[in-house]
């Protein structure tokens, strides 16, 4: 009997010798387990730290970098040098520039049409007045196909089909496809008359008004009735006379 108590005290014993040892077991690896966690922690925010770091540096290198290329070019445009016109003010960063540009006020036109023998204060002038005489139109609406012997003149059309007319007079509010047109229109403001009869004196407003009045001296009469021959020097009148017969 003391033998099996004894066992029994053992057994006990053992139990809670084991039991004991597992607790410890557990508590050292939940100690171990807190300790990775927190090691990890502390690699986590080490890592966020440095990122932080670099998006930082990153950052100030981005703004330094940006404050460089801006004193530089700064810089570079300050020591930019810049030629002048004497007469006007206007500059230049290259001397051939304005050296073109001086023709205006000089008036030299040293590019000379082969065929009529019409001068130009500019190559791109000679070349586009060239097409007048080989018939060449390079530049097609895309709307209607009617062709254009300048790039400026196909803009200008195309502002027929947009209704766009950036030109306003700034007296009468009135709009114009073309600045030429607004050039002309100001004439009726300003009461200029640069066109001049060379025969009787008269000015007149527009060309075309002075190309209508030399049929007077000439007795040319281009405008014809198709119902009864009757000719006039000028479409108006034309317009007029075929009312008549209506």
């Amino acid at each position: 009997m003391e033998f099996i108590k004894e066992e029994r005290e053992d057994m006990k014993i053992e139990e809670t010798f084991r039991v004991k040892h597992e607790d410890t077991e557990e508590q050292t690896d939940l100690m171990t387990l807190k300790e990775e966690s927190q090691e990890l922690n502390e690699k986590e925010d080490n890592v966020q730290h440095e990122k932080y770091d670099f998006m930082n540096e990153e950052k100030l290198f981005s703004c330094s970098h940006s404050e460089k290329t801006s004193r530089k070019r700064a810089q570079n445009t300050a020591n930019r040098s810049y030629f002048t016109c004497q007469q006007c003010g206007k500059s230049f960063t290259e001397k051939s520039n304005l050296t073109v540009h001086m023709r205006i006020h000089s008036g030299e036109k040293p590019f000379t049409c082969s065929q009529c023998g019409k001068r130009f204060t500019y190559k791109q002038h000679l070349d586009d007045h060239i097409r007048i005489h080989t018939g060449e139109k390079p530049y097609t609406c895309q709307q209607c196909g009617k062709s254009f012997i300048q790039k400026g003149h196909l803009r200008d059309h195309m502002r027929t089909h947009s209704g766009e007319k950036p030109y306003t007079c700034n007296l009468c509010g009135k709009s114009f496809i073309r600045k030429s047109n607004l050039n002309k229109h100001m004439r009726i403001h300003t009461g200029e008359k640069p066109f001049i009869c060379s025969q009787c004196g008269k000015s007149f407003t527009f060309k075309q008004h002075l190309d209508d009045h030399m049929r007077i001296h000439t007795g040319e009469k281009p405008f014809t009735c198709q119902q009864c021959g009757k000719s006039f020097t000028q479409k108006g009148n034309l317009m007029k006379h075929v009312k008549s017969h209506i």
